[in-house]
């Protein structure tokens, strides 16, 4: 049983390792394998793999690569039979020296690890001191492809990506499990930040083409209610495909203008939270 529960514990990293190794085999593209991870940890995961990515001097095999340099200094590798894979040294590792420290419980992996935390620490100082870094934000290689996106600084979820990247024939973009989307447009639902609860009730006033929809339904969990509307046949078609893809079950698409909609009508009564924008072509934008 508590084997079990250890593997369960690690499995984040071996995750990472994995999806490492993929991208090192050259099996897809950094989003394809990323959207392929397991839906429970992919945010975390996904994580780790960008920022071992923009330490690519740390992390790849070579003489000269930081990270691998520490982890040979310390022979990690020849005197620990549990760590399987350079891969899964390399995800353990960077928690332990550029991270909060491993983020799973006691066992045989973590033990090997810790063994050889001083020595890690100590041979990963002396190369950063050798390489001229002062910290080790500068040994992060941003140019590399692979990890040519980041994290956004200010919207939750939100990956930013070169503008030259195409993703219209990505498997991951077809089948919804990521949405491209401008960074201004996401500010409206951040900003309403509807509660992930059954109580809650919300209105997307000028919902087409569904990319507003979608963010406000992920930002619920898929909880509570959601009207959106669209008073335009073909937009109203696009928005109900775009919600489909986006897998999002607690939408109600209504095929109505909503400046037409009774105030006092009792569907909308427990209305706790609405988005408007653009009504009449005023580009008027309002959150509340």
């Amino acid at each position: 049983m508590n084997g079990s529960i250890l593997i369960f514990r690690f499995s984040f990293y071996f995750e990472a390792a994995k999806t490492l190794d993929r991208l090192d085999a050259k099996q897809g593209s950094i989003k394809g394998v990323l959207a392929t991870l397991p839906e429970k940890d992919r945010k975390r995961t996904a994580a780790l793999v960008i920022e071992t990515l923009k330490c690519e001097e740390a992390v790849l095999v070579s003489d000269k690569m930081v990270l691998n340099e520490a982890i040979n200094a310390s022979k990690l590798m020849t005197e620990e039979r549990k760590i399987s894979s350079r891969n899964l040294a390399l995800v353990l590792c960077h928690d332990v020296l550029l991270s909060k420290g491993i983020q799973a419980g006691d066992g045989p992996l973590k033990q090997a690890i810790m063994r050889h935390k001083t020595r890690l620490h100590s041979e990963f100082t002396r190369v950063k001191i050798r390489k001229g870094a002062k910290s080790n934000e500068e040994l992060a290689q941003v140019g590399d492809a692979r990890a040519g996106f980041s994290e956004d600084e200010h919207i939750p979820d939100l990956l930013k990506f070169s503008p030259q990247m195409q993703f219209h024939d990505d498997i991951a973009y077809k089948t919804g499990k990521i949405i491209l989307q401008d960074k201004a447009s996401c500010f409206p639902a951040v900003v309403l930040a509807p509660p992930a609860e059954e109580s809650a009730v919300v209105i997307d006033a000028t919902a087409a083409p569904g990319n507003k929809t979608s963010h406000l339904s992920a930002l619920m969990h898929n909880k509570g209610k959601l009207f959106a509307f669209e008073r335009d046949h073909k937009r109203f078609s696009i928005l109900k495909m775009m919600l489909s893809k986006a897998n999002c079950r607690n939408v109600e698409p209504v095929n109505v203008d909503f400046l037409t909609v009774e105030p006092n009508d009792p569907t909308y009564a427990t209305v706790t939270h609405m988005s408007v924008q653009r009504l009449l072509g005023l580009g008027t934008s309002l959150t509340f």
